[in-house]
């Protein structure tokens, strides 16, 4: 295998250096700053074209932290190999909330009031060269790549692109349209690709290599929905030269759609009524079918909130009113929609909740401070999902919490870690899964407001 020597280079003004057009790009914005790129060593590529990690490299690709502090309204990045700050970046404005890249080298920051989507180069990715992949190290910095358009709101991911749904403002005369793009599009400052509708919605899409699973809101004498803002079809859109044009409308209606999910296989859209799965034929078209709402389901609930993995043939749904929260696992394959008990606390409220690295886990994380693990076990040839095991990430009094914060988590992407942001105690819980126990904390001077993982993914499960 071609081994790369580690190498330093140090630029006080911007040269033309031939390393890759992404490096090239993260310089053409530096001006007199000056900027290091480290290439790190090499790791090498199995015959089916993956990252198959396990080097005595590892602990340098354990990725970064980006936190934000909306107080003085930045956010700073630590390297969690020894979880120290590597910068600080100040912000135009405090984002409505921070998302990875779909390959999770940039963070994604919403301004759903400035009608805009900004970017932080968390400055580590990996490029292909020959048999292995060269790792590129920079020190994290402002993105000059913006995506423009009205109100911002839904963000999706699927193998590496992104699909950001934008829900358009009536009063401001401003309809709804959706922009796709990925690591390559931000590095190099191109182009997304668009759809635009004739009206506004809250919606959401999902993209799915050229295809695009977009909602639909039919004018108000049509549709289903009791919400009018809210959608109740999907089409089916198709890229032609960076634009997406419908090409299929699914047949089943799904009032007051809200929440999405998908796998590899399977596309599951929350309605009023159920849920609505999308799969795809073999002549490239989809088709739908619907899963009524189980006897189970709280009354005035519905499923608003869906979670899919791709290495999970089954999602997870929340259905949620005024005194309680419930989780549904819904399989595709059976047509079932079927209930777990997650034994919560007294009180308690999920505030974030995720897939695990490997969907071996389903983590909950709740406003009391607990962190709540639902796991797989087989029964008479079936998996189910049930309450696994429990960890209180927090010794503090959660009514302390500031107002208008609580607590947020972010998992990594290349191991069994959970990073959990705490405004009240102002640090990161730093949670091993395979033990169940906080191994680490990142101490803080100030209350985090929103985190998220950057790094490079391990392929191998990916």
């Amino acid at each position: 295998m071609k081994q790369v020597s580690k190498t330093l280079i140090t630029l006080k003004k911007p040269v033309v250096l031939f390393i890759a057009a992404s490096a090239m790009a993260v310089l053409a914005g530096c001006g007199d700053a000056k900027t290091t790129i480290i290439e790190k060593h090499s790791i090498p590529v199995d015959g089916d074209g993956h990252n198959h990690g396990g080097s005595e490299h590892e602990d340098e690709l354990m990725g970064r932290l980006l936190v934000v502090n909306s107080t003085t309204i930045e956010a700073q990045i630590f390297d969690l190999e020894d979880n120290e700050r590597i910068t600080t970046i100040p912000l135009d404005a405090l984002p409505s909330a921070v998302h990875a890249s779909g390959g999770y080298r940039f963070a994604a920051l919403i301004d759903r009031n400035a009608d805009k989507v900004g970017f932080v180069d968390g400055g580590l990715w990996q490029e292909p060269h020959g048999d292995h992949f060269d790792v590129f190290a920079t020190i994290p910095m402002l993105s000059n790549f913006t995506l423009t358009g009205s109100r911002p709101t839904h963000y999706d991911t699927h193998e590496g692109s992104v699909a950001v749904f934008f829900d358009g403002n009536a009063n401001a005369g401003n309809n709804a349209s959706v922009q796709v793009f990925d690591d390559e599009v931000v590095a190099e400052a191109n182009m997304a690709a668009m759809v635009s509708f004739n009206l506004p919605m809250h919606g959401v899409a999902k993209p799915r290599g050229e295809h695009l699973l977009a909602t639909i809101r039919r004018e108000d004498t049509e549709s289903t929905s009791t919400n009018f803002n809210l959608p109740d079809q999907l089409g089916v859109y198709h890229l032609h030269n960076g634009e997406y044009k419908l090409e299929q409308t699914l047949d089943v209606a799904c009032p007051d759609l809200h929440g999405a999910a998908q796998n590899e296989t399977v596309a599951v859209f929350g309605c009023g009524d159920g849920v609505l799965l999308a799969s795809e034929s073999n002549d490239d078209t989809y088709r739908a079918q619907k899963l009524l709402n189980p006897d189970a389901m709280l009354e005035g609930a519905r499923i608003g909130s869906l979670w899919g993995h791709h290495e999970s043939d089954k999602f997870i749904g929340l259905a949620s009113n005024d005194s309680a929260s419930q989780f549904f696992i819904i399989d595709p394959e059976e047509g079932e929609i079927e209930l777990i008990d997650w034994q919560p606390m007294p009180n308690a409220k999920p505030v974030a909740r995720d897939f695990t690295f490997e969907a071996e886990q389903f983590v909950i994380l709740d406003n009391q401070g607990y962190l709540t693990l639902i796991e797989q076990h087989q029964e008479n040839g079936h998996t189910h999902w049930e309450y696994g095991a429990r960890l209180a990430i927090t010794t503090a009094d959660v009514n302390l919490m500031p107002e208008g914060m609580k607590f947020s988590m972010t998992l990594a992407q290349n191991g069994h870690t959970v990073y959990i942001a705490d405004p009240i105690a102002q640090h990161i819980v730093v949670v091993d899964l395979g033990l169940l126990e906080v191994n680490a904390e990142i101490e803080l001077d100030y209350a985090p407001t929103m985190i998220t993982w950057l790094g490079i993914v391990d392929e191998h499960d990916h």
